[in-house]
C-alpha cells in the first residue's frame, strides 16, 4: 500500500487543526470557568492562613540552638 505525499499533508493538517481547535476550546473553557480571575490575589493567599495561636509568647524560635 502507497501513501502519496498529499494524503499525509491532509491528515497531518487535519490533526493540528484538531490539536489546535480542542487548546482553543480549553483556553474559552478555562476563561469562562474563571481561571484567571484575581490572578493577584493568589500571592497574598498565604498571608490569611497565618494562625497566631500557634506563636509561642517568649519570641524564641523552637530550632534555635
Amino acid at each position: 500500500m502507497e501513501t502519496t505525499h498529499w494524503a499525509l499533508i491532509i491528515v497531518f493538517t487535519t490533526v493540528g487543526v484538531a490539536f489546535a481547535a480542542g487548546f482553543v476550546m480549553f483556553a474559552l473553557w478555562a476563561i469562562r470557568a474563571g481561571q484567571f480571575k484575581d490572578v493577584e490575589g493568589v500571592k497574598y493567599r498565604m498571608l490569611e492562613d497565618f494562625n497566631p495561636k500557634d506563636v509561642k509568647k517568649d519570641g524564641k524560635d523552637e530550632f534555635q540552638g
